[in-house]
């Protein structure tokens, strides 16, 4: 990262972050679930983030919904904001991760996908050792990796582009990927990068 984000008020690293509860969490599956038109969520999702700052998902949805409207600049802009208030959120006062932050506490995730999505736009801005760090933290917190950090890393070391993922899309399912595709892929190709795979191996082996 370009500068490290610190937390003053936490001394010291923490074992485990677990976030606190957020009303505004029910209201955004909620609106999810309602076939709103792109400009009424919009709205919607920036009425939540006035209501509610610290949860990250509407940001996540705006920024997608500008992108979609030419608005990169402040696409990139929210992301951002949502990454930088989530990470001091969980670091410490110097600025390490906790040991753990793990995708299956549901009050987490907001806070994963949001990290997860800036080091996303990092790599689309060619800042790929940013993003690998990012994504590298992210893995160590939560070695089950609900969100395929571990890819990611792989599609950075071997040259791939944000794009990589589309040819292990499930044909006439948008939005899914062909998870044994995938996992051969992986399989096959993280054994080059043993310095950067060993460990989480290991861990996933001794973890049963």
């Amino acid at each position: 990262m370009s500068q490290t984000i610190t937390n003053p008020r936490r001394r010291k690293r923490m074992e485990e972050f677990w976030d606190n509860d957020h009303e505004a969490m029910e209201e955004y599956y909620d609106l999810l679930e309602k076939k709103l038109s792109t400009g009424k969520m919009k709205k919607e999702m920036q009425k939540l983030i006035q209501k509610d700052p610290d949860f990250y998902d509407p940001y996540l949805i705006v920024a997608d919904i500008l992108e979609s409207e030419g608005r990169s600049g402040e696409a990139r802009e929210l992301r951002c904001t949502a990454y930088e208030r989530a990470l001091r959120r969980v670091v410490d006062k110097e600025g390490n991760f906790p040991k753990r932050l793990e995708w299956g506490w549901l009050e987490n995730r907001h806070l994963i996908r949001a990290i997860g999505a800036w080091a996303e736009e990092l790599w689309e801005q060619g800042k790929r050792e940013e993003a690998l760090e990012i994504l590298r933290e992210l893995l160590r917190s939560n070695p089950h990796d609900n969100i395929g950090a571990r890819h990611d890393i792989l599609a950075i070391r071997l040259g791939l582009g944000t794009d990589y993922e589309k040819k292990f899309a499930v044909k006439d399912t948008p939005g899914y990927l062909d998870a044994f595709k995938l996992s051969e892929w992986f399989k096959k190709h993280s054994k080059k990068f043993h310095d950067e795979f060993g460990w989480w191996f290991k861990a996933v082996k001794d973890d049963g």
